[in-house]
């Protein structure tokens, strides 16, 4: 009626029909057969006017120019460090957030031209949303995620059965410290059957998705959500894994460039040491689409509307 479509709900649950949003059609089916019949039809009677779909494509363009991701950056600090023959320099150095490390890894790919032959994997929580955000998709099932049931500590299993069944493929795991530390005793596998993937963690010492819900919805009643680490670097080579340690934006280029590019035959740990930070924007539940939460400041929510 208003030339742009509607609402259709496809769920295998009738009880789930308008509950949140009233649709204009609801399918009683599994995803996967719905999805299947709307393909067969479209290729059996393709879409002769495409310019609508066009004409969304450029305006989502435009406000991705517009409203660009967000990714924090920190002044520099001093540090005083020692050097290998035992003496103290000092040097400044930026610290990093889950963000920055995520686009490094991004933009490094895009522009070795390796994209299109990555698959990447990832655990649960800030980090799988700014996967998500921040990864140039190119191929179908390129992200493998706990999307709906959010089960943390998958990404290194998927990470290594993505291996196995595509060994010519470049597996990256992109995972927080909260999941890694749920499965970190499959390194055991990887260092003994020597699968050659890529692991890296984003480690802020914390369930910072959880955390950040618990400032939002339970006037920051923090409970189990900040995590005594072990050093990733020693425990990779206690398993004879390789590993590449970074904790700031000057030596992440350098970092990262090793961790995608030298080792193709042998697994490796990436350790990149990061500061909290949410991911952004973001809906509350039971919220509209229109009330996206912007900035990480202070604001006013529904407590009743606390996640589960």
């Amino acid at each position: 009626r208003e030339g742009r479509g509607g609402v259709i709900h496809v769920d295998v649950r009738f009880s789930e029909n308008a509950k949140q949003v009233k649709p204009d059609y609801f399918v009683h089916s599994t995803g996967k057969k719905f999805l299947t019949a709307v393909n067969k039809a479209i290729r059996a009677d393709p879409p002769k006017d495409t310019r609508r779909t066009k004409e969304w494509i450029e305006r989502k363009h435009k406000l991705e120019e517009e409203y660009p991701i967000k990714i924090t950056r920190y002044p520099p600090e001093k540090y005083t460090i020692q050097k290998e023959d035992g003496t103290e320099e000092v040097v400044m150095r930026s610290k990093m957030c889950t963000q920055r490390v995520i686009h490094e890894m991004n933009q490094q790919l895009l522009e070795s031209g390796k994209i299109d032959n990555a698959i990447f994997s990832t655990g649960v929580g800030i980090h799988q949303m700014a996967a998500a955000q921040l990864i140039t998709w190119t191929q179908p099932r390129q992200m493998l995620s706990s999307g709906s049931l959010g089960t943390m500590g998958v990404s290194l299993g998927y990470c290594m059965g993505a291996k196995l069944a595509n060994p010519s493929k470049m597996c990256i795991s992109v995972d927080g410290d909260g999941s890694f530390n749920m499965t970190f005793t499959e390194l055991k596998t990887i260092g003994e059957e020597k699968i050659p993937v890529k692991l890296l963690i984003l480690d802020n010492e914390s369930q910072m998705m959880v955390e950040y819900w618990q400032r939002l919805f339970h006037d920051e009643r923090y409970i189990a959500v900040r995590n005594k680490s072990p050093e990733y670097t020693t425990l990779a080579s206690a398993f004879g894994i390789k590993s590449i340690y970074a904790e700031s934006e000057e030596e992440l280029p350098e970092k990262m460039r090793q961790f995608l590019e030298d080792y193709d035959d042998e697994p490796v740990l990436f350790h990149a040491r990061i500061e909290r930070t949410p991911c952004l924007p973001m809906v509350a539940p039971g919220q509209p689409l229109d009330n996206m939460i912007l900035v990480d400041e202070e604001f006013e929510v529904d407590m009743s509307a606390a996640p589960s």
